[in-house]
């Protein structure tokens, strides 16, 4: 009979390989260029706020804060 060291070292080694062959899945996805992030913010802002609307304060700040999400540094001279 497997005493529980034997066991617990089975489950961790079986684990291991678990969430080490996730990895390569994780690390193939490629960081978003700031042209699609800016497309992809743009066109959900143009659904929020319509154009003609006048809170550009607001857009611009949701803008931004929609560049932030997905892992890009929106530039000063981004208009939203």
């Amino acid at each position: 009979m497997l005493k529980v060291r034997q066991i617990c070292g089975m489950v961790m080694l079986s684990s291991a390989v678990l969430v080490l062959s996730g990895v390569p899945d994780a690390l193939a996805q490629k960081k978003m260029t700031y042209e699609q992030a800016y497309r992809q913010c743009k066109a959900q802002l143009d659904r929020t706020f319509p154009p003609g609307s006048q809170s550009q304060t607001g857009r611009n700040t949701a803008g931004v804060a929609c560049m932030y999400d997905k892992g890009v540094r929106a530039k000063k001279s981004a208009k939203f």
